[in-house]
Order: structure tokens, then C-alpha cells, then sequence
């Protein structure tokens, strides 16, 4: 094995992994395609999409990182996409995040999640809030935040920024993922794709 492969951030290696290993049918697509660009912008590097081949509201996770400084540790972000019908106009969009309340700040446990959302949100928020297994899902993995697309790729990305590490590393730390973790993210893409209707 070269340098090269050994440095390389594997990340999406690791996580294709781990859907592959709770019976999820999904590929690592080839580098350079043009489902990289959501979500990422200059200052960020898509690491390549995963495709879900399995029946799912998610088609493809493409994960993003930003590389580290001396002050500031490297960061990785998963987005899994929802196509589905969206409005064009921008006054439509939604955004609804969760925020992890925790018993002390930084190192404390996750107490409860809130959720924050802009004035189309309200609706997703609400069932957010009432879904024991969606805030489950946040307080288990990390921030979620999801968001309607409406110019290069229409329908909803759910944004979820695993629990961080102080200590820079070449690949994501905490990355997990096991079968009731992977269906509460679909019923919040189901609950996306009800909220156009």
C-alpha cells in the first residue's frame, strides 16, 4: 500500500461499510460526478457520493469535509438526499435544525433536542419535536439539519454533522450507524417529501 492510499481520508470507505453491513444495498460511486457539488462549497471537498440502491426516500449521501487548522480541527459533514418535487421560488424554503441541549456545555450528556426552524418550518418542526425516534436520532449521532433545495437539485437534504473530536484525525471519528438510527432519517425524509404535498 502507497503513501498516498494511507493517508487517505476514508471516511465514505468507513461508511459504506457500516449501511453495507445493516443490509443496505449501496455503492460508492466514481470521483468527479456532478452529485459532489451539493453542499459543497470552495472552502470544503467532497470525499464522493454514496448511493443507496436499497428501496429509500434517500438516494445518494454525499459527504463533505473541511480541512483543519492549528486552531480549528477538521469537520465532516454527511448530506443525504431526498428528491422530490420543490417550489422554485425562494420564499418557500425550509429550514428546520436541531439544536442538542446538553446538562453542561461542550462535555455534558444530551438532556433534550430542540428544534429551530424559519417560517415554512413550523409544520416539519412540530412533528420533529413529537417524533421520539427522530430526536433519539439526534441525540445518538449529532446536529441534524434539514433544508429544501430549489435550483440544482430539487427536493430536501438532511444535513447530519456526526459528533465532533476535539483531536484532529484523518478520517470522521464517531461514525455509526445501525438499522433504527438509518429508518428514523427516512422517516424524516418521508416526512420532507409529505410536507410538499
Amino acid at each position: 500500500m502507497n503513501l498516498k492510499e494511507i493517508i487517505r481520508d476514508k471516511t465514505r470507505d468507513k461508511l459504506y461499510k457500516i449501511l453495507s453491513s445493516i443490509g443496505l444495498e449501496c455503492e460508492m460511486l466514481e470521483r468527479g460526478i456532478v452529485e459532489e457539488k451539493l453542499f459543497n462549497p470552495w472552502h470544503r471537498n467532497s470525499l464522493g457520493i454514496i448511493k443507496i440502491n436499497s428501496d429509500s426516500h434517500i438516494k445518494y449521501i454525499n459527504i463533505i469535509k473541511k480541512w483543519g487548522s492549528k486552531n480549528d480541527p477538521p469537520r465532516w459533514w454527511n448530506y443525504f438526499a431526498v428528491p422530490t418535487p420543490t417550489s422554485n421560488s425562494k420564499e418557500d424554503y425550509t429550514e428546520v435544525k436541531s439544536i442538542r441541549k446538553k446538562s453542561f456545555p461542550i462535555f455534558g450528556k444530551v438532556k433534550f433536542i430542540d428544534w429551530k426552524f424559519n417560517n415554512n418550518g413550523k409544520n416539519l418542526a412540530d412533528k420533529f419535536t413529537k417524533d421520539s425516534e427522530i430526536n433519539a436520532l439526534s441525540m445518538e449521532l449529532g446536529n441534524i439539519k434539514v433544508q429544501s433545495l430549489h435550483e440544482n437539485f430539487s427536493g430536501y437534504s438532511i444535513e447530519l454533522e456526526f459528533n465532533k473530536s476535539a483531536f484532529p484525525l484523518l478520517t470522521a471519528p464517531n461514525i455509526s450507524m445501525n438499522n433504527s438510527q438509518w429508518n428514523a432519517l427516512n422517516k424524516i425524509a418521508k416526512l420532507c417529501i409529505e410536507n410538499e404535498k
